[in-house]
């Protein structure tokens, strides 16, 4: 099995992990190690809530370093790059994955995803509910599943859905009670902190200047520069190059897309310039970079 999974779509998760599957939008896994996804960042085409049952493990999601446990979520959408590494021996998940299309196929609103807090993208992908918590979460899993292995009812994929939408909202009132304990304990500098990831998430292919950011948030670069680099251990500076290099690997990985594609995707002037910023901060040129993760 190829570890260096750039983008995984719904069908290649499913064929990897799936254990119950209803359609091609939706699916379930249950207590599986994920050791083919995690040496490598990739993005998936769907929406990913997880739940740890067992061991420890690195999630690094759009940059940003959690770490997975026991009763450990994680709630991850199409726009997060994520990687899954130093995982233990005995690293267990279970996984619920749908696209967009399933959950919204018979709902009169289009974007019924967007009012989910966890779906955001300046949501925290990775929050510690209780154990009494999980186990509630689980008990809706453990009913979804059983629902799922009458193959032959005719309303299984209905039933499906109404148990997944009751599981959003269960996590919705999870993770809004996590969120706000988070979000109280952060200091000024910190919140700056996170309006500068978010600003970066959204406009790092357009800008890689950090004046850009310093101006977007009314403070002066050095002044951001030294919060973040307080607050990271990173400068601003670092973020930045950072989030374009992990999008062009991801894209680098697809070999359907030309090097100079990927350049004009991330809105360098042509694949000179693209090339030589590519090679500053990996050490190697896109080609290069191309041939050694195809090996």
């Amino acid at each position: 099995m190829n570890k260096k999974i750039a983008h995984l779509s719904l069908s290649k998760f499913a064929d990897l992990y799936a254990d119950k599957l209803v359609g091609p939008d939706f699916f379930i896994t249950d207590e599986k190690q994920l050791l083919s996804l995690s040496e490598h960042p990739y993005r998936s085409d769907g929406y990913i809530i997880g739940i740890c049952t067992r061991g420890t493990a690195q999630v690094e999601v759009n940059l940003q370093i959690y770490e997975a446990k026991a009763d450990a979520m994680l709630l991850a959408t199409p726009f997060h790059i994520l990687r899954i590494y130093n995982s233990s021996e005995d690293f267990l998940c279970r996984f619920i994955v749908f696209s967009k299309a399933f959950l919204t196929e018979n709902n009169v609103n289009s974007h019924f995803l967007e009012s989910f807090s966890y779906f955001k993208s300046a949501s925290l992908p990775v929050i510690y509910p209780t154990h009494d918590e999980i186990n509630m979460l689980l008990d809706i899993y453990m009913l979804m599943k059983k629902k799922l292995d009458r193959e032959e009812h005719p309303y299984r994929m209905e039933i499906s859905r109404s148990i997944l939408t009751s599981l959003l909202y269960e996590v919705e009132s999870i993770y809004t009670s996590h969120h706000v304990m988070v979000k109280g304990k952060q200091t000024r500098k910190q919140e700056l902190n996170v309006l500068f990831q978010e600003l970066v998430f959204h406009h790092y292919k357009e800008h890689r200047n950090v004046q850009y950011y310093a101006d977007s948030l009314f403070v002066s670069s050095k002044h951001l520069t030294e919060t973040i680099k307080e607050v990271t251990g990173r400068t601003a500076g670092e973020w930045i190059d950072d989030a374009v290099i992990l999008e062009a690997k991801v894209l680098l990985r697809n070999h359907d897309i030309s090097i100079a594609r990927v350049a004009e995707g991330i809105n360098f002037p042509d694949q000179s310039s693209f090339g030589k910023y590519f090679k500053n901060h990996t050490g190697l040129s896109p080609s290069d970079y191309r041939v050694a993760t195809a090996l």
